[in-house]
């Protein structure tokens, strides 16, 4: 077990991509364990951990969130919530946290919602006087709700894993989701107040109706998905599939601001996407077998219980671990790697797995606007033309507000268990 672990970090330091890490080291624990014989399955193992029906709904949430970009659509977000929030001390950042929210449900990733956002609004916020810095923070944190809020592509691969209930989970997010946009809403205000940031004129009514009559259109995509599923009227993949559909008529006849060259391009995109997400998807297979065979699941589940303390000590303890953890690794390798350890255990304890999946959710994108590999982060510091460290103070506010929401649906499982059960999803 030892020399697979060095063999982990070693790749790692040399930064070889996640997914040949994860591939590597199962090889070198299956060799080690029972020779070439344990690699004859590791080829069954790629190909089942893939085909997963599943599966087929992320293509269709990369491209949805491809084409909803490519169309323009986010400055339409943007309006709509500048005449809600632009009139409020530092309104600019309120607005960016609020598209984040609306826009959550058109992505499913966090470098996307940081790359459609930040393009647009950090920009106009270092022109009003805000900090670059700050403008980066505030993009990178609240790009966290993306992957949150459903539908998202890292719940859709944790719920195939771990063979959860993907409306179920997706129902379980709502609340957490909104409680996170919630908590970077008052930490935005509290920190604007005490700088001054500047504020802009209130829109009138007549303009607040009209921005929303114009963001209708775009926020309906998330809507008509997450319905779909919710309300059993499809399943996710063709949830999903039908999302793209609405995408496309909405921009190539809706708003006529979608060609195809745009949408040849998002295809493109979306194959390279789903190419890496796939690679590691099936990497994660080949380790899943690793530690079903070497036995760490029963090993971990064994010391958890063994512990004297109550679940949510434990649980707390694991929320520190996630939040190190995902410090250094990306957040699906992260899901993929911890997912089926950490849930069985946790399960042994009488810790709900859909609760479970929520703090893992929540503490995992965390990651993203998290020093030192915090892609979002680094990807806003890109926009602002800062360098990555100018940032990190700034999102430290942000960061410390949602390890206080994390805490927060840690410890009250109804957060997470009340939409479900209302909705009649049990696993």
């Amino acid at each position: 077990m030892t020399i697979v672990f060095l063999f982990f970090f070693l790749l790692l330091i040399l930064a070889v991509p996640i997914g040949y890490i994860m591939g590597i080291s199962s090889l070198v624990g299956l060799f080690r364990m029972g020779g070439w014989e344990y690699l004859e399955p590791v080829a069954t193992s790629l190909h089942s951990g893939t085909s997963s029906y599943i599966l087929v709904a992320i293509p269709f949430f990369v491209l949805t969130a491809e084409i909803l970009n490519r169309s323009g659509m986010t400055t339409r977000l943007v309006a709509f919530a500048n005449s809600l929030f632009g009139h409020l001390r530092g309104g600019l950042s309120h607005v960016n946290i609020f598209v984040s929210i609306l826009f959550a449900g058109l992505t499913g990733t966090a470098v996307t919602d940081t790359v459609a956002v930040g393009g647009i609004l950090i920009p106009a916020m270092k022109k009003q006087g805000y900090t670059a810095g700050y403008a980066a923070a505030v993009t990178a944190a609240s790009s966290v709700i993306g992957p949150v809020i459903p539908p998202s592509v890292v719940m859709v691969i944790y719920a195939s894993i771990l063979r959860l209930s993907v409306p179920a989970l997706f129902a379980a997010a709502l609340i957490p989701g909104l409680l996170c946009g919630a908590g970077l809403l008052v930490q935005s205000w509290i920190l604007s107040v005490r700088r001054n940031y500047p504020q802009s004129n209130r829109a009138p009514f007549r303009a607040v109706c009209q921005t929303a009559i114009s963001a209708f259109p775009p926020m309906g995509v998330g809507i008509f998905i997450l319905g779909c599923i919710l309300f059993g009227i499809t399943d996710v993949s063709e949830a999903a599939a039908g999302g793209v559909l609405y995408a496309i008529l909405l921009g190539w006849l809706g708003y006529r601001t979608l060609g195809l060259r745009e949408i040849w391009a998002a295809m493109q995109n979306t194959v390279v996407l789903s190419g890496v997400i796939f690679l590691l998807i099936g990497a994660a297979a080949a380790l899943g077998w690793f530690i079903t065979l070497s036995g760490i699941v029963e090993k971990t589940g064994g010391w958890v219980a063994s512990l004297d303390a109550s679940p949510y000590v434990v649980l707390t303890l694991v929320d520190v671990f996630i939040l190190i953890v995902c410090m250094f690794i990306d957040v699906i390798p992260a899901a993929l790697v911890l997912g089926p350890v950490l849930s069985p255990a946790m399960t042994q304890l009488g810790i709900d797995p859909i609760h479970f999946a929520m703090v893992m959710m929540l503490g995992l994108n965390i990651g993203n606007a998290t020093p030192p590999m915090g892609m979002s982060l680094m990807t806003a510091s890109r926009i602002a033309h800062i360098p990555y460290e100018s940032c990190m103070k700034d999102a430290g506010w942000f960061i410390a507000a949602e390890i206080g929401i994390l805490l927060l649906v840690t410890y009250f499982p109804a957060l997470s268990l009340w939409l479900p059960h209302l909705l009649g999803y049990t696993n």
